[in-house]
């Protein structure tokens, strides 16, 4: 898929914030991948189209989750988590992206897993870091991946983060989380 169309696509479907968020988050995975040594092209798709299925309605994400075959497990967890796993089934199903490092990186984007691709990994990190964002601790993980540039840091840091959050509001963890944060720990 050629960016023009990523873009419409996405423009068409999501409310203008999150549209916006969504661009800064690809802007923010290609200065990452000039930094990186990775894939400019692949991780600009990957952001601009990451966030495709965020608000589709819950029921449709659960019934996608069925037709394509999906991680079952996923059926215990609500949009959060769901919106990955169900764009990248979207953009490969429906819209014909057949590049497995975008996809991965569309599907995991949220949750993170174990052994990342380099792509996967930008745009995880992007996701959280893009400027729009103001959570505590974000110019931490700004200084981490663009002065310091430890890249695997920053992904511990921020699954740590991420769990700590869901454990502080009694919210179930997605096991790729928990997967993650223990795989990140090790390699930091």
């Amino acid at each position: 898929m050629k960016k023009k169309r990523a873009i419409k696509l996405v423009e068409e479907k999501l409310p203008k914030k999150r549209f916006e968020h969504s661009m800064r988050v690809a802007e923010t995975a290609v200065k990452m991948a000039d930094l990186f040594n990775g894939d400019a092209e692949k991780v600009e798709l990957a952001g601009i189209l990451h966030d495709y299925a965020k608000y589709d309605d819950l029921a449709l994400m659960y019934q996608l989750v069925t037709k394509y075959e999906l991680d079952r497990e996923l059926l215990a967890y609500n949009s959060e988590i769901l919106h990955g796993p169900v764009a990248a089934a979207l953009m490969k199903y429906e819209h014909g992206i057949e590049d497995v490092e975008v996809l991965q990186a569309i599907f995991n984007h949220t949750t993170g897993r174990k052994q990342m691709t380099l792509t996967e990994k930008i745009i995880f990190v992007a996701d959280y870091i893009e400027p729009g964002r103001n959570q505590p601790g974000v110019d931490e993980m700004r200084t981490m991946i663009f002065d310091e540039k430890k890249l695997d840091k920053a992904i511990y840091d921020i699954s740590k983060r991420t769990v700590k959050f869901l454990l502080e509001n009694d919210k179930c963890i997605y096991p790729r989380t928990i997967e993650c944060l223990n795989y990140y720990n090790l390699e930091k």
